[in-house]
């Protein structure tokens, strides 16, 4: 077959210009360099609950994925002639200059920097995502692959449940009845599953809608057997934001005020007429295990977080507002001799505690850099025509972040690959929107 046969076998009009023929050629090319990280990191985004058996440094085994992503990634970027984009930079650079200052003045510098060092892993993680990202077939790729992945995960979670297998439900004497998969922690387990939903509800996949309500039953039953107070919360604000503004897109303001009027009034009278107290007795004395574990230890539970922010608010006043370092919290409460030593569980008082002022301002500036690229998914222009994208309800990706800085406040998830991954999801969707709204015609 000749050249010219082979182009227009695969749809490519051979130009006549022999320097955009040559342009033409480097670009598919590209496109041939660009299948094995889109591939690379579909895999990792498949396996980004695969934290179990860690390693050394907080190590997990998708990790080795996703070191396999970024090569692939550098060597892309540098054998094609694509423009790579890098948000959130700006306010990683202060979140990250909080923690190298804290770090050198705080009691266990080895460790945080050390925690510094994932944090770069993790944004770079995000970049070569988004990058991969700007790409038609490489986002509906790995959206695709979140979407059917972690419905694949909750049915292993009722496997697990159902066959005894502790590896799958991640069960352990600590946790006692409640599950976690393969992340090591039920609130992570619950953050993933959470996002899971909302994802599936963006992107309208599976497409069919039996096979879509049916992953939204496993996912949601799977999030409740974590027993994560945090991840329940979350999906509750998750879905109304997510419902407000899908009304707000189909029928405007007034309808989105009086949509959440009547929200309001049924939150109202429910709280009004049904008894929290009676609740958490009867979940504490269930029969099934994530039940009393779960809903049942809400009331011990909130007194513990109250404990832990009484503690971290003193920390705070003894450190100053430079912070005393990553992963300090624990080392300094048991220094103290403090009857509560744990982590912060929130990422709020975290930032501030360890990386100082300075790294709660990086963390406001990225947190709102993300929600406003969500929020920009809605523009008006965007809505009266059909996008190049697999994202039908731009509405839910908001109420994904939405939901998940409410999570950050009962429990650290800033660290965790799958946020991340959202993030990245975010911004490459916020840059391809702008792309196409200035390519609309004035």
């Amino acid at each position: 077959m000749s050249s010219a046969d082979l182009a227009e076998t695969r749809g490519v009009v051979r130009p006549a210009n022999p320097r955009a023929a040559l342009r033409l050629g480097s670009r598919l090319k590209a496109l041939d360099r660009a299948r094995t990280p889109v591939l690379a990191a579909a895999a990792a985004v498949a396996l980004l609950p695969l934290l179990r058996p860690g390693g050394p440094g907080a190590t997990a085994p998708v990790d080795l994925l996703i070191a396999f992503a970024l090569a692939a990634c550098v060597f892309w970027s540098v054998s094609s002639e694509e423009r790579w984009y890098f948000p959130y930079a700006f306010a990683m650079l202060l979140f990250l200059g909080g923690g190298v200052i804290g770090a050198l003045a705080g009691p266990v510098p080895g460790a945080g920097i050390k925690a510094l060092i994932q944090d770069v892993v993790l944004l770079s993680w995000c970049w070569a995502v988004l990058n991969i990202c700007t790409s038609t077939s490489g986002i509906k790729i790995l959206l695709r692959t979140w979407a059917y992945s972690s419905i694949v995960w909750a049915a292993l979670l009722f496997v697990g449940l159902a066959t005894g297998t502790t590896a799958l439900t991640g069960r352990t004497s600590h946790e006692a009845g409640r599950t976690m998969l393969t992340f090591g922690s039920p609130n992570v387990a619950a953050n993933y599953l959470f996002i899971s939903v909302m994802l599936i509800w963006a992107t309208g996949h599976p497409r069919r809608q039996l096979f879509r309500f049916a992953g939204y039953g496993l996912l949601v039953a799977a999030l409740i057997t974590t027993g994560s107070n945090g991840g329940i919360f979350s999906l509750m604000i998750g879905v109304a934001i997510a419902a407000l503004l899908g009304v707000y897109r189909r029928a405007g303001t007034i309808a989105t005020v009086t949509a959440l009027c009547f929200l309001s009034l049924g939150g109202y009278v429910i709280a009004a007429n049904v008894s929290l107290k009676s609740i958490q007795d009867s979940a504490h004395n269930s029969r099934y295990a994530f039940i009393r574990d779960g809903i049942g230890r809400q009331a011990e539970s909130v007194a513990q977080r109250g404990s832990i922010l009484h503690e971290s608010i003193r920390l705070y006043q003894a450190g100053g507002p430079l912070g005393a370092g990553p992963v300090s919290t624990k080392p300094r409460l048991r220094a103290e001799q403090a009857p509560l030593v744990k982590e912060a569980h929130d990422d709020y008082v975290a930032a501030l505690n360890e990386r100082g002022v300075l790294g709660l301002l990086g963390l406001a500036l990225l947190l709102g850099g993300v929600m406003l690229r969500a929020l920009s998914l809605l523009r008006k222009p965007l809505l009266g025509r059909e996008l190049p994208l697999d994202l039908v309800r731009p509405n839910a990706l908001v109420g994904a972040i939405a939901g998940t800085l409410v999570g950050m406040s009962v429990s650290e998830l800033l660290h965790d690959r799958h946020v991340w991954t959202l993030f990245a999801f975010v911004g490459a969707l916020a840059l391809r929107g702008r792309e196409w709204h200035r390519s609309e015609p004035s």
